[in-house]
């Protein structure tokens, strides 16, 4: 029988496959010694024909392809996100985006790194987009160790790979940054195998980490890789989640139910993420960009439009150009990426988190504080206490790592009555808002 590859694979192929797939694990369990990995992998490509069998159901489809030859699918796929998970919104568009930049050969991909407090939800945030990511393949979720990335076989290009409050080894860090860097490109690791022969293996280009830590335990070099977003822990947010949680009691709804908008949303993705595109922005030369500081912010900005392109490539204007055929980003694009930026964009220019920022705020012009200090008049969001060591992470960060000592310029340490105290005079987040905007002549010559 001919090779087909899983994805292109029609519905009978694919029942015929699973029916083989069932035999080859009846086979081996007949076997004195069955291949446990054997069969692991069998039970893994069922699971990824079930998954491809939901979404390319005729009616899945059909209501999909309305969606994006139609409607928005940016505004469907969020519409969902924010059924399952209540608010952080622009939270939820990072995480869209950089599925979408796995498409374009002409980003250097969106890494989401994804900070709050304990139970404030950052975790359920990802599991709810994460849901709406069909299993067909391209989805992992766990711990991470330095080098299992280059031993797994079945990894494939595009990855999204989950891990919550990940604790990062200088070795691990090592190889995500290489992962990141070369985003569009295979990463190599050079090794040898048991007969010490040499041996080379990689991680498939295009692959996407959404990771998520309480405060920011990277180094900063790590950090200028990472798309840093904070979950909302208003107490606005927190009374929103308890209303919705009470009414899926009363209800008996599932937390992440599989029905037919989610089934639409894991077509949408699987539409998108079957195609590569090569994304232009025609207007780039009118684009006035005032945030100079971190040359990777631009970058950051402009791949923030071309995914939001390529989520819409069914409605954008295509061009040839040669060879290589381009969808051109408009300027509904580029407005759509300005709001998320300006939302996000303090976390971008000063990379500190959320809670580091409002404890920078509240420090500065107030003199020298140590952390009993602190601890005694700081308050957190929702009005209660911090305990010492949480204050001494948000200004030290974690062995070194991180922290307003480590992020924030003019922080000063002094001593008062033989205890370390930290002083800042002035604390500027930047002039969010007024970073990226569009010439008037841009949106007459590229109108939407």
């Amino acid at each position: 029988m001919t090779h087909v590859p899983l994805f292109d694979m029609n519905l009978q192929q694919r029942k015929e496959e699973r029916d083989r797939q069932k035999e080859l694990i009846k086979g081996e369990w007949d076997e004195k010694k069955p291949d446990q990995s054997f069969i692991e992998s069998c039970n893994k490509r069922i699971k990824y024909i079930d998954g491809l069998t939901e979404i390319k159901d005729p009616v899945i489809e059909g209501k999909a392809l309305e969606v994006l030859e139609n409607g928005d699918p940016v505004k469907f796929i969020i519409g969902t996100y924010n059924r399952l998970h209540v608010g952080d919104t622009d939270l939820g568009k990072i995480m869209l985006l950089s599925i979408a930049n796995q498409s374009a050969t002409t980003t250097d991909g969106t890494q989401p790194k994804l900070s709050g407090e304990p139970g404030k939800g950052k975790t359920h945030a990802v599991a709810a987009m994460f849901h709406l990511i069909p299993d067909v393949g391209y989805k992992l979720e766990g711990s991470l160790s330095a080098k299992t990335l280059f031993y797994d076989p079945d990894l494939m290009p595009g990855t999204i790979i989950f891990s919550d409050d990940v604790q990062i080894s200088d070795d691990l860090e090592d190889t995500l940054k290489r992962t990141m860097t070369n985003f569009q490109r295979e990463t190599l690791h050079r090794t040898v195998d048991r007969q010490l022969q040499p041996r080379t293996l990689t991680i498939p280009p295009r692959t996407v980490f959404w990771m998520t830590s309480v405060s920011s335990p990277f180094s900063g070099e790590l950090n200028s890789r990472l798309y840093e977003v904070n979950v909302d822990e208003s107490p606005e947010a927190d009374n929103a989640v308890m209303e919705q949680r009470k009414k899926r009691a009363i209800k008996g709804d599932e937390a992440l139910p599989t029905d037919e908008k989610v089934k639409i949303c894991r077509a949408i993705i699987h539409m998108v993420r079957c195609k590569t595109f090569h994304v232009r922005i025609p207007y780039a030369d009118c684009i006035q960009w005032n945030g100079s500081r971190e040359r990777r912010n631009l970058n950051r900005f402009l791949d923030l439009v071309q995914g939001f392109a390529v989520l819409r490539f069914m409605q954008r204007c295509k061009v040839e150009e040669g060879s290589i055929h381009m969808i051109l980003a408009s300027t509904q694009d580029f407005d759509d990426a300005k709001v998320l930026y300006d939302a996000t964009s303090k976390s971008q220019i000063t990379s500190v988190t959320e809670a580091e920022g409002r404890l920078a705020e509240w420090l500065a012009g107030k003199g020298p504080k140590t952390i009993n200090k602190l601890v005694g008049e700081y308050q957190k969001m929702d009005g209660n206490q911090y305990k010492y060591n949480g204050i001494r992470k948000l200004i030290k960060g974690n062995d070194g790592k991180g922290g307003l000592l480590d992020k924030v310029p003019g922080m000063m340490v002094s001593k008062v009555d033989g205890e370390e105290a930290y002083e800042l005079r002035i604390f500027d987040a930047g002039a969010v808002g007024s970073i990226v905007s569009l010439r008037i002549e841009a949106y007459e010559k590229f109108p939407i």
